[in-house]
């Protein structure tokens, strides 16, 4: 009996919410404003939709909107098959919502986002993380149009979609060049790789100062089946993007596996060395100027390897994490960078400095220079071949190690026979000096 009562009032109920969500659409008419439109999306939101019934709603929005049917059947193909989104990608529904707005320039640029958006999300090589995304930063605040991913390389981007036509580039170019460099900067803070991308032709004044600020422009992208001479398909303009991500993903593979090889070798050398420093120093018999400038070297240079360690660390793990934490890790990797290169240096000044005052020889002063360059050199290029060739991290700090190795030991060599050579050429000619003075022949 009590499991009769239960069902009959779970189908009330059930009976009840149908009805109500029938309201709810039959509320959302077209040329609906769009104040009604999102009280009826707030509202509809809160009956916790599945993600089949919140793309439905998506549907309806655009046919309340004023491309109505037309819209939905010949733009968006009913967002079916290689049209379809995930409604539940954060700003998708607030950009379809959108295109109800009164200004139609606002919902016709909003349309030409999810236009885009489409397509990243059925590209296989890309994923779309979030649309309209509100950037708060000192430099300026903004919304990113697109947040993208590049799956092979695991990297993101931010596209910033527009709309001017050629005669509004030129008049507004120290603005488009304002939101070039903010965009630019934003790229330098995050490793977010940044692209700039037009539904009409671009000018050359907007091409060159994008490729000048590392930001990618592409000019006359279009999304429609036929392409009009001199446009470009948003296919073509994807493959462009994923240019730059292949080659941002090499330069990054190559520093990092590179700079993690080369600092856990500098760790090796200068950590024991620092430590024999740190105990002469605590014997007031021994400890001397000579003590204290080695342990400034050496300790120097141990806090230096440690700094680029972290920075190669986070450059190649970077693309195993989530998009937010990408831009957090790339930022203590180039923090981690600075503080390397600065304690790098440190260290080499205090070698300079006992290279000045004698306690350190030439040939051992030039040796360790020369050993360093072909050391970076060979982690350098071993990551970045093993890179090309495996396409895989951890292989490029094998090829970044055995590089480092094999340029410790060329480097170590070539000097050796270097000063072998030199000094032959000494004895060569001392011989030829003593054997004047005694009119040997």
């Amino acid at each position: 009996m009590n499991k009769i009562r239960s069902w009959v009032a779970a189908s009330v109920i059930g009976l009840i919410s149908f009805h109500a969500l029938a309201i709810d659409y039959a509320l959302l008419q077209p040329g609906v404003a769009y104040k009604d439109a999102k009280t009826w999306h707030e509202q509809f939101m809160q009956g916790g939709p599945t993600k089949a019934e919140r793309l439905d709603a998506i549907r309806s929005l655009v046919l309340a909107s004023p491309v109505r049917t037309r819209g939905l059947e010949q733009i968006y193909r009913n967002f079916d098959g290689r049209y379809s989104i995930d409604p539940t990608i954060p700003g998708v529904e607030k950009s379809v919502l959108m295109q109800l707005s009164s200004s139609k320039q606002q919902a016709k640029g909003y349309r030409r986002e999810v236009l885009y958006a489409v397509a990243y999300h059925n590209d296989p090589r890309f994923s779309l993380v979030e649309m309209n995304r509100p950037l708060r930063r000192t430099w300026g605040n903004t919304d990113a149009d697109l947040i993208i991913r590049h799956n092979q390389s695991g990297q993101s981007g931010r596209i910033e979609v527009k709309d001017y036509s050629v005669n509004s580039q030129r008049t507004n170019l120290s603005k488009l060049k304002v939101q070039i460099d903010k965009m630019s900067l934003e790229g330098r803070k995050t490793g977010q790789l940044q692209f700039w991308m037009n539904a009409r032709p671009v000018i050359p004044a907007v091409y060159q100062y994008g490729e000048k600020s590392g930001v990618l422009v592409s000019g006359n992208v279009k999304t429609g089946k036929t392409i009009a001479p001199g446009a470009i398909s948003i296919s073509e303009a994807m493959s462009h993007h994923e240019q730059q991500f292949v080659r941002a993903n090499l330069n990054r593979a190559s520093i990092g596996a590179g700079g993690l090889a080369f600092a856990a070798w500098g760790l090796k050398n200068s950590i024991p060395l620092a430590l024999a420093d740190i105990r002469e120093m605590r014997d007031p018999e021994i400890r001397s100027t000579q003590s204290l400038l080695r342990l400034g070297e050496h300790g120097s240079a141990a806090l230096g390897n440690g700094a680029m360690a972290v920075s190669g660390t986070t450059l190649t793990a970077a693309r195993f994490a989530t998009e937010r934490l990408q831009s957090r890790l790339y930022m203590v990797g180039r923090a981690g960078g600075v503080a390397s290169i600065a304690a790098i240096g440190l260290s080499e000044a205090f070698l300079v400095t006992r290279y000045v005052r004698g306690d350190v020889l030439g040939r051992e002063f030039w040796t360790e220079q020369w050993v360093a360059g072909t050391s970076t050199i060979g982690s350098m290029a071993g990551g970045g071949a093993l890179w090309l060739i495996a396409k895989n991290p951890w292989s490029a700090f094998a090829g970044a190690s055995a590089g480092s190795y094999l340029g410790n030991e060329i480097g170590t060599r070539t000097a050796r026979r270097y000063y072998e050579y030199k000094f032959g050429e000494l004895d060569k000619a001392y011989g030829v000096w003593v054997y004047s003075q005694y009119a040997i022949r």
